[in-house]
């Protein structure tokens, strides 16, 4: 089934989110994630979407503050984001690009084909090729151990 609190209003993939996917998986990258989550968050996140007052994100995220005084559900009904001129999205961007994951293509397929398509391909394309568990953008699986990428270059 299909949870579409996993769609990130900026593009991001829920699913391959390491906070998401500790919260959802528990075990050793729970472990890894608590030890680097700053004190002042609740390490809790059921997906973008769903975020109340007790989700990680909830304070931390600027494009949701942004989208939410703008009375938008997602960046590409901005015209900041279409004119190319929103920094902070451009920012977002460059750092998902090096775990390879393209938000701006996300919106683009989203906008023009739904969030239930592409959620679809976002839950197929982060699987691991090992044991086929979801994984996340982190180096390996934390599932079966299985390496999954070189760490990207900060």
């Amino acid at each position: 089934m299909i949870n579409k609190n996993l769609t990130g209003r900026c593009g991001h993939y829920c699913g391959a989110c390491s906070i998401y996917r500790a919260c959802e998986d528990g075990g050793e990258l729970l472990k890894v994630m608590e030890k680097s989550c700053p004190s002042d968050r609740n390490l809790y996140c059921e997906g973008c979407l769903s975020v109340d007052e007790t989700c990680w994100p909830y304070n931390h995220c600027k494009r949701r503050e942004c989208l939410d005084s703008k009375g938008f559900e997602f960046c590409y009904e901005c015209d900041e984001f279409n004119k190319g001129g929103c920094e902070e999205w451009k920012r977002l961007a460059e750092a998902h690009i090096k775990i390879g994951m393209d938000i701006r293509e996300n919106l683009l397929f989203i906008k023009s084909k739904g969030v239930e398509k592409w959620l679809e391909k976002q839950d197929k394309k982060w699987r691991c090729p090992t044991c086929g568990k979801p994984i996340s953008e982190e180096e390996k699986c934390y599932q079966c151990g299985a390496k999954l990428r070189e760490k990207p270059l900060a």
